[in-house]
């Protein structure tokens, strides 16, 4: 299934935006003060919260009418982050031989992307031609041939988006002037 993009062309979010992230943990203490923990996430849930501070009529019916067409909550997405998208010289990690995997840093937490484009990648600082490797969502495949040696150090330039869903169900704008709405704030949380 192919995922539908968040329009690029709404991007008048209000500053007061948050992006959180959580852990499913469960912790046991023991008479004698020991502590066990227990996790059954790979990786952390990202919630950002946000709205958009100004919508002219036709950009309000877009909002509204991709949130439709996700139905709401129930079908995931892909999220451009506007200030966390970018990855440059990204060293990615070999998954199998040929298929390298592109990754969103988060200072030494490194997290798997779900789709990836504009990419350019490095084999031992050398700028590769698009033609010896594809990209399949979040993984830079070479072709078979043109692999890159056993230890070379893979890097790649690109920009990368979050796979989310809508939190609830419902959006809404509200009118303020003539041609003028914001919308109700609006929650996304990474789907896995």
């Amino acid at each position: 299934m192919s995922l539908k993009k968040f329009p690029a062309t709404l991007n008048k979010l209000a500053w007061s935006s948050t992006k959180s992230l959580s852990w499913d943990v469960t912790a046991q203490t023991s008479g004698s003060g020991r502590v066990r923990t227990l996790t059954n996430q790979l990786l952390p849930c990202w919630t950002i919260e946000t709205k958009f501070a100004h919508l002219d009529n036709d950009e309000a019916r877009r909002f509204l009418g991709f949130v439709a067409s996700v139905k709401g909550g129930f079908e995931p997405f892909l999220w451009k982050d506007p200030e966390d998208h970018k990855a440059v010289g990204q060293v990615c990690a070999m998954s199998e031989p040929g298929k390298y995997q592109a990754v969103i840093p988060m200072g030494d937490f490194l997290e798997p992307c779900e789709y990836i484009e504009d990419v350019t990648v490095y084999v031992d600082g050398t700028k590769q031609d698009q033609a010896r490797y594809s990209v399949t969502n979040g993984m830079i495949v070479f072709h078979d041939g043109v692999a890159p040696a056993a230890g070379a150090v893979v890097k790649a330039d690109y920009t990368y988006y979050f796979k989310v869903r809508f939190k609830d169900s419902s959006a809404g704008i509200t009118a303020i002037f003539n041609n003028f709405n914001q919308s109700k704030t609006f929650k996304l949380m990474t789907a896995r």
